[in-house]
């Protein structure tokens, strides 16, 4: 057989493989954002149903649903604060605290939380914060851990104590699949009538909450949409689609 010949012949077909690999590689990834997209029918959905139960939107929704997985995470143990400032101690709620002995300018606040807080280059100062309380959440990948959260007591402008609910990334379990749109989840609390008739929707947040495990203080964080309005809060797990009230002790969980 002509040596030459053959060379083409394998080389046309490895060309021709390439070419196949690529357009459905392609085709792939088409499918994919496609089922990222939110459909136009749970578009038309959600706004039927506002319009129908006289809901207004006060937040900009996203257009397509994201890929999400779960993480797991431990509690920060107090030895690691006591690492950082020795004056952390533990409280009988399951979180750390520090009350300082004279009032912190709010001018050189953000110097204090670094020199205290484990980690503090990775919370995020929310909106729920006000002249009495700044709230900061700790973040994964640009997402907030909703049950990791830093409290700021506030008075006269100074602040006079921390309260701290540390939470440890052990492992990103890498699975990630698309989760459940934010359309996908306020249909689901439209349609079961957890959010009332009239209500305004006030925010709309994706991020992670999870519950303590049986094995003891190890917890699975979940994707979760935070959906509040003016009277009431929501977890809505982009994973299972479950459904959990925010009660008024856990407003910050």
């Amino acid at each position: 057989m002509d040596w030459s010949k053959a060379k083409t012949i394998l080389i046309l077909a490895f060309l021709a493989l390439n070419a196949f690999l690529a357009d459905q590689l392609l085709q792939a990834k088409g499918e994919q954002a496609q089922k990222q997209e939110v459909s136009r029918e749970t578009q038309q959905e959600l706004q039927e149903l506002l319009d129908k139960r006289h809901i207004r939107m006060k937040v900009d929704l996203p257009k397509k649903a994201f890929p999400v997985t779960s993480l797991d995470a431990k509690p920060l143990e107090l030895k690691t604060l006591h690492e950082q400032d020795s004056r952390w101690e533990s409280t009988a709620e399951g979180s750390y605290r520090l009350t300082l002995e004279a009032p912190w300018p709010s001018k050189q606040l953000e110097k204090l939380l670094q020199q205290t807080v484990p980690g503090f280059d990775q919370y995020r100062k929310s909106d729920e914060s006000d002249p009495d309380q700044l709230v900061y959440y700790q973040h994964h990948d640009e997402r907030p851990i909703f049950d990791s959260r830093l409290l700021v007591t506030m008075k006269d402008g100074a602040a006079s104590k921390l309260e701290l609910y540390p939470l440890k990334i052990q492992t990103d379990n890498n699975t990630s699949q698309t989760g459940l749109s934010a359309q996908d989840a306020l249909v689901r609390l439209i349609a079961t009538g957890m959010i009332q008739k009239g209500s305004t929707v006030v925010d709309v947040t994706l991020g992670y909450h999870g519950r303590p495990s049986y094995e003891g203080e190890d917890r699975v964080l979940y994707p979760v949409w935070k959906i509040e309005t003016q009277q009431a809060a929501f977890y809505v797990n982009a994973l299972t689609q479950e459904i959990e009230p925010i009660t008024v002790n856990k407003r910050y969980f």
